[in-house]
């Protein structure tokens, strides 16, 4: 009677122990997983922008020496021409002159951003422009060997130095009085353009970088996730993200400070301040830093309240820009030094942009993409050899796991869930961010749910042992062999998902 009594409560206290023994297994390596994801790459850690540019008025009017023709004083003609290259080829690009101006009108070159390529875009800009008496030329930007991996600014600027070219030899254009409108990525072909063809006599800088595209795209993440309220984990791994080391994508690391330093023309920078993706105040300091080396001090430059990166507020571009720029423009050389050098809305740039530190080689470019591989392809391997192992041979499974098999593949459908969620989760992230919404519902519940499958996949995961130990007899070579693969497996995945922060740390 006393063993009958002694053999429940002796189960039962064993489960208790196995219970705690497991609880304290989950907690050191959910403890372990976070202190691996803050160890094992770079952390993001931006200074705060202490240096303030203070527009001296909010009027972005800017006046010469002589008026300068309004909007709409010219009818414009457009047509398409074709524009020589020096590699012996010919790309198609839009020209629009002003018709019924007195002499010779200054002339423009269009450079492309990213967002662009056809020498039909730009079609609002240059329709304001060309009306009040410049001619404008916008070229195709060729994109042949031009992807989010490879970019070459040297050959692109080619492209659009012989379409300056073009347009210098075109009817009624006063190569004297004519330049460049480089718009965002377009701001790192324009100076190398201007530092090595001295025909060039102005630049007009729209949402300009400066900076290298990987100091920028870590400013503008960082920008977009505190807009959204995005959690502190997820703006630590910008720095992860951005110190990627790819075989290829020289280009991110592109310096134009290089060729900044050679220029000697006028300057004008043209922003908005709701565009988060750009260093609006440390760019023109830096610019101007540079414009110093080459004793240039004609920098002028104007933000616009409530415009975005491409100068619009919703889909409306602005017009005030574009008559600046005009004016500007129009009235060289007398303009390059108009008071005040700085107009406009106040412009907010909370932290600086800096040299990102690179992320581990094994945790970077394709190596990521072949270990979470490598993760997959041990889990479902693992889960094909249970499947097979279900199959008899004389009354006997092939591979008997003795109730292992549960456990192991609940682990695994854990993990891998919880891999789902976190990319769904950065996706989302990334739509909210570049849409402009906040919704806090999703940004905080979304990662609480990310954090919630992570834990409870380290969970499953520490229960696979104990119940390998618990398994009745001894499990044979093949079926310790599947167990072993599958947790592999799972631990390729696990620190492959710690690595992005979703575990916490004492650190």
């Amino acid at each position: 009677a006393e063993e009958a009594g002694a053999g429940p409560a002796a189960g039962a206290a064993r489960r208790v122990r196995t219970r705690q023994r497991r609880a304290i297994a989950w907690i050191a390596v959910v403890l372990l997983l976070g202190m691996w994801g803050t160890w094992a790459g770079p952390r993001w850690n931006p200074q705060p922008m202490r240096t303030l540019i203070v527009p001296e008025t909010s009027d972005t009017s800017i006046k010469g020496a002589a008026p300068t023709a309004p909007r709409g004083a010219y009818q414009v003609r457009t047509t398409t021409v074709s524009v020589p290259t020096r590699d012996g080829s010919a790309i198609p690009a839009t020209l629009k002159t002003p018709l019924g101006v007195q002499g010779l009108v200054p002339g423009m070159v269009f450079v492309h951003g990213t967002g662009t390529s056809s020498h039909q875009a730009f079609a609002e800009e240059t329709d304001v422009i060309a009306s009040t008496g410049i001619a404008t030329l916008v070229p195709q930007k060729r994109t042949n060997d031009y992807s989010t991996t490879h970019r070459d600014y040297t050959a692109l600027a080619r492209d659009y130095e012989d379409s300056f070219g073009y347009l210098l030899g075109s009817q009624g254009v006063d190569p004297r009085r004519s330049g460049l409108y480089a718009v965002s990525e377009g701001c790192y072909m324009g100076p190398i353009i201007a530092a090595s063809n001295p025909r060039v006599s102005y630049v007009v800088m729209v949402s300009a970088p400066v900076l290298p595209i990987r100091t920028q795209g870590a400013l503008a993440a960082d920008s977009y996730m505190r807009n959204l309220g995005a959690p502190r984990q997820i703006i630590d791994v910008i720095a992860k993200i951005v110190g990627q080391q790819f075989e290829d994508f020289a280009y991110i690391d592109f310096d134009v400070s290089e060729y900044q330093r050679r220029m000697t023309m006028p300057v004008l920078m043209v922003y908005g301040t709701n565009d988060m993706s750009m260093p609006m105040v440390q760019a023109p300091l830096t610019l101007r830093k540079d414009l110093e080396k080459a004793g240039n001090t004609a920098l002028t430059v104007r933000y616009y309240k409530g415009a975005s990166h491409g100068l619009k507020v919703g889909k409306v571009l602005l017009i005030p820009p574009m008559q600046d720029v005009s004016d500007w423009v129009n009235g060289l050389p007398s303009t390059a030094h108009a008071k005040p050098r700085v107009a406009g809305a106040r412009p907010v740039q909370a932290y600086m942009g800096g040299k990102v530190a690179p992320a581990p080689k094994l945790a970077s470019g394709m190596s990521i993409v072949l270990i979470v591989a490598t993760g997959l392809l041990l889990v479902s391997s693992a889960g094909l050899l249970s499947l097979a192992g279900m199959l008899r041979r004389r009354g006997r499974r092939l591979i008997d796991l003795r109730g292992c098999g549960r456990w192991l593949h609940s682990a695994s459908a854990g993990i891998c869930l919880a891999c789902v969620v976190f990319v769904a989760y950065i996706v989302t992230l990334a739509y909210y961010a570049t849409s402009y919404q906040r919704n806090s519902v999703v940004v905080q519940g979304g990662w609480l749910l990310c954090q919630a499958t992570a834990l409870s996949a380290a969970w499953l995961f520490v229960g696979v042992p104990f119940r390998w130990r618990e398994a009745p007899g001894r499990l044979s070579w093949p079926a310790r062999a599947t167990m072993a693969i599958g947790l592999a497996g799972q631990a390729v995945l696990f620190l492959s998902l710690a690595y992005w922060g979703l575990y916490p740390s004492l650190g």
